[in-house]
């Protein structure tokens, strides 16, 4: 038995209660926008809102280009980027810098 898979839509969370939104319909604006309408999971909270996908760049050019179109050539690593966490974001002193230093500790060798 097969089944037609169905288009997987863009992942958002509801920008209030941060549960899931799930579209409900979509229209294209232009070309390279679309309008996505999301309602939030989260019968408690009951938020929808709209959220916009647009097409910003070129990776790879078409192989069949409209003249229509007119996206800048770029880079995937370019555009805003998510800053990696610091994992040493806290101001608490290390666990290894209790007690003296190596140049102070007595050398467990001698004798």
């Amino acid at each position: 038995m097969s089944r037609t898979a169905r288009p997987r839509q863009p992942s958002f969370d509801c920008p209030h209660c941060r549960s899931r939104a799930i579209v409900r319909s979509s229209a294209q604006v232009t070309s390279l926008v679309r309008e996505l309408d999301y309602a939030c999971t989260n019968h408690r909270c009951g938020h929808t809102f709209v959220a916009q996908l647009e097409a910003v760049r070129t990776i790879v050019p078409s192989a069949m280009p409209s003249a229509a179109v007119h996206l800048p050539f770029g880079n995937r690593n370019l555009g805003p980027k998510r800053l990696p966490v610091p994992a040493n974001d806290d101001t608490r002193e290390p666990a290894n810098e209790d007690g003296p230093s190596a140049a102070q500790a007595p050398d467990p060798m001698s004798g």
